[in-house]
């Protein structure tokens, strides 16, 4: 079986090609908005655990958790919101091409 790199593909090809990449982009983007969003619940359920560690009069326990709670809602929100942004890149770029 000889293969041939420099073969001409017709456009049913490369359009089926481009259909599979962003099949692939959108899945990596659901897994991403599926990871974010338990990172967001994650970490507030942390923040509700210092509501209540304040509430009982644990106030530097409480400072830490809320401070936890709320770098990590910020984090996976900028991460959500970056992904977001270069999945709408990459299809504007595969749509640019077709």
């Amino acid at each position: 079986m000889s293969f041939n790199f420099f073969n001409n593909h017709n456009n049913d090809d490369l359009v089926k090609i481009k259909v599979e990449a962003q099949q692939v982009i959108i899945d990596r983007y659901k897994l991403a908005s599926y990871i974010a969003a338990g990172v967001v619940a994650a970490s507030a359920m942390m923040a509700l655990g210092g509501v209540g560690l304040l509430y009982f009069g644990k106030i530097s326990e409480a400072t830490l958790t809320t401070g936890v709670g709320a770098l990590a809602t910020m984090t996976s929100i900028q991460y959500a919101k970056q992904t977001k942004d270069e999945l709408f890149d990459m299809l504007k770029d595969i749509k640019e091409d077709h």
